[in-house]
């Protein structure tokens, strides 16, 4: 994937479910990884984490794309795998195919659920 892509999912993904990423920041100063490994120039890209932990040790930032790709498995609306299997008490995301278009889809569904609860 290209940077510049990233930039503009990772836009998307904020406007998709603010509730999710309400934090977000724009990173001025810094191109993001994937920019970094394409030598190329993109930034102001969307971000979260970054600042310092209770140490003051500095925290790793992601772009919200990035930080979606890892995380979407516990936003989804799955069901555990049951006790006593390899993974239990992990998300059962058997069957889901994560493709660009159905994360996003995924991102719009969790939205609307958060919205949906009292």
């Amino acid at each position: 994937m290209k940077a510049r892509i990233e930039k503009k999912l990772s836009k998307g993904l904020v406007r998709l479910c603010p509730s999710v990423y309400r934090r977000a920041w724009i990173d001025k100063d810094e191109p993001s990884r994937l920019a970094y490994k394409q030598n190329t120039r993109v930034s102001h890209v969307l971000s979260v984490g970054g600042g310092t932990d209770w140490q003051g040790d500095g925290e790793d930032a992601f772009t919200t794309w990035a930080d979606w790709l890892s995380h979407w498995p516990w936003h989804g609306p799955f069901a555990v795998y049951p006790d006593g299997h390899e993974h239990q008490f992990f998300p059962n995301t058997e069957g889901f195919r994560p493709t660009t278009r159905n994360l996003l889809k995924l991102a719009a569904d969790c939205e609307r659920a958060s919205k949906a609860k009292p």
